[in-house]
């Protein structure tokens, strides 16, 4: 009896750690896929410019936007995008989509093929040309750092100090984007709740803020919020805001 009991015990824990390794196999697989799925696009849609300063250091000018996007070439792969995020040095370089609701992209490509990974998706509520002065733009916390899984990142001083602007692109316009807070928050926030940031909820958040900066904000500007998943409690997310300025 006790043999017997013993032996599926040791099936039932086998058959536990084959499933186990099988979902973060294939969790790793579909990371790559997505991947390789973004670096095509790239290849299609972004052309590299010169953003150097006519000078002796050859710094870069920031308030140049870094590449070119084709929207019409993204188009063609997929309606549904609707801008393009970039940032230096991580693996944020990435089309925003939109659909009617927020749960379409979150497990989907691009291509419409069902991936883990999901997409990049600006909130079903936004206007897609920007004219609300809040935006949100939601990703997964990857385990590979891709998507946003770079933003918990900007829990350190450090980090922020090297990764203080991102770029935002739609068929428009180009955009700066100065981070100025960065936190976890709950999802019944009233930075998802409330159509619009007034000015006593924008100093709220950058009180909370896990880094210190001297960004001015005011209800006037245009703010964008990076939303992931964050494991510090149920329904946790970890929030990356950032001040839109239009650039060339």
């Amino acid at each position: 009896m006790r043999k017997s009991l013993r032996i599926i015990l040791i099936l039932i824990f086998l058959g536990i750690f084959i499933f186990s390794g099988y979902k973060v196999v294939n969790y790793f697989i579909e990371a790559n896929i997505s991947k390789n799925a973004n670096n095509k696009l790239i290849e299609k849609a972004i052309t590299p410019i010169d953003i150097t300063k006519p000078d002796e250091d050859k710094q870069e000018d920031e308030t140049i936007a870094p590449f070119t996007v084709d929207f019409e070439e993204l188009k063609a792969e997929n309606k549904d995008i609707v801008g393009w995020i970039y940032s230096k040095n991580t693996p944020i370089n990435y089309p925003v989509l939109q659909s009617d609701d927020n749960d379409y992209y979150l497990r989907k490509l691009i291509t419409g093929e069902y991936n883990t990974a999901g997409s990049l998706f600006m909130d079903y509520r936004n206007k897609s040309n920007l004219e609300d002065n809040k935006i949100i733009i939601y990703g997964h916390n990857m385990k590979n750092a891709t998507m946003f899984g770079t933003l918990q990142k900007y829990r350190n001083q450090d980090y922020f100090n090297e990764h203080k602007i991102m770029y935002y692109f739609t068929p428009d316009s180009n955009y700066l984007v100065r981070i100025f807070s960065a936190y976890t928050e709950t999802t019944q926030s009233s930075i998802y709740t409330e159509t619009n940031l007034n000015q006593d909820l924008i100093d709220q958040v950058q009180r909370k803020s896990n880094f210190q900066c001297d960004i001015q904000v005011t209800e006037n500007d245009k703010i964008i919020i990076l939303s992931t998943c964050s494991y510090d409690y149920d329904e946790a997310r970890y929030v990356v805001f950032g001040k839109l300025e239009q650039i060339p």
